[in-house]
C-alpha cells in the first residue's frame, strides 16, 4: 500500500497562535518539532495498517519546516518551492490514498484555529458556485484529479467537521478544540498522538474506503478579500472576472484549473498587488 501525507502546521497539536507557524520567530523552531511528533504518529499508523511506501509533502509555508533526518526507510519527504502542485506536490495516479496531517478549517470558519485557505488574501472559494471549499477540499480535488481518495486529516475540532460533511467516510483525529482564531483547548502530545496513531491505522484498514471527489469540469470561483487582488489575478489566462472582488477559473483538468488558482494566489500576493 502507497501512502501520500500532506502535512500542514497550523492544525499540529500545540499550535494555536500565528507566530507559531511563520519561520523566523523564537516560537517557530521549536514548534515544528511538533509537526515532526504529529507526522511520527501517522507514519506509526500507517506502519501498522501495512503500508509499504510512504511519500510525505511538506506543505507548510515554503516547505522547509520538516527534515528528512530520522525518516525511516519506507518514508522520502518531498521540501522546497515552488513547485507546481503546492501542498499535494508529489501526488500521482500510484497512490492508494491520501492523508492530510495538522490540516486547519476555511477561512472564515467561526472559532477555528488560524482559519484561512490559503493565503490571507482570499476571502472564499467555491467550486462549480455551489460547494464552498477550504484547504481540505480544493486539495482533496487534486488528489481525486488522480483517483487517489482521502481517507484521513487531523487538526482541530472544525477542521474535522468540514472534513466529514465534505468525504462521507472519513477518519478523522481531533488533536485540539479551537476556542478562536488565536486560542486553542490543546490535549496533551501523547494524547493526540495516540488518536493519529489510531485514526490513521483506522482510515487504512477501512473497507470500503471513501470515493475521490471529482471536480473535473466544475470551475473554481475564487472570492478575494479586496479587489485590486482581484485586479493582478484577472491577468492570468483562463480567468474571468465575475464581480469586483471575485473572478472564475475554468481549465480542461481539474488539475489545471488548480494550477491558475495557484497562479491567481501568487499574483495577488503583496509583492505584486502593491
Amino acid at each position: 500500500m502507497k501512502v501520500f501525507i500532506s502535512i500542514d502546521l497550523e492544525g499540529i497539536s500545540g499550535i494555536s497562535s500565528e507566530p507559531q507557524t511563520e519561520p523566523g520567530t523564537a516560537e517557530y523552531r521549536r514548534d515544528t518539532e511538533l509537526m515532526r511528533g504529529d507526522l511520527d504518529a501517522a507514519l506509526d499508523g500507517c506502519w501498522a495498517a501495512g503500508a509499504g511506501e510512504v511519500v510525505v509533502c511538506d506543505a507548510h509555508d515554503l516547505g522547509g519546516n520538516l527534515t528528512f533526518r530520522e525518516l525511516p526507510p519506507a518514508a522520502s519527504l518531498v521540501s522546497g518551492s515552488p513547485s507546481p502542485l503546492s501542498m499535494m506536490q508529489g501526488i500521482d495516479e500510484t497512490f492508494d490514498v491520501a492523508m492530510f496531517v495538522g490540516y486547519h478549517a476555511m477561512a472564515g470558519t467561526t472559532g477555528a484555529v488560524i482559519d484561512h485557505t490559503y493565503t490571507g488574501s482570499v476571502f472564499k472559494v467555491r467550486i462549480d458556485d455551489a460547494l464552498e471549499v477550504g484547504e481540505v477540499g480544493i486539495n482533496a480535488g487534486v488528489a481525486g484529479a488522480f483517483g487517489v481518495p482521502v481517507v484521513f486529516v487531523s487538526g482541530d475540532d472544525k477542521l474535522a467537521a468540514e472534513a466529514v460533511e465534505l468525504i462521507p467516510g472519513i477518519e478523522t483525529a481531533v488533536v485540539k478544540e479551537g476556542q478562536s482564531r488565536t486560542c486553542a483547548r490543546l490535549l496533551s502530545p501523547e494524547t493526540a498522538h495516540q488518536r493519529i496513531r489510531e485514526g490513521v491505522e483506522r482510515a487504512l484498514r477501512k473497507d470500503p474506503r471513501p470515493k475521490p471527489l471529482d471536480f473535473s469540469g466544475s470551475p473554481l470561483r475564487l472570492t478575494f478579500q479586496a479587489t485590486r487582488y482581484c485586479d493582478q489575478a484577472v491577468l492570468c489566462p483562463g480567468v474571468r472576472r465575475v464581480d469586483a472582488r471575485a473572478v472564475e477559473i475554468t481549465g480542461k483538468t481539474y488539475v489545471d484549473v488548480f494550477r491558475t488558482f495557484l497562479a491567481c494566489l501568487d499574483l495577488a500576493s503583496p509583492a505584486h498587488a502593491g
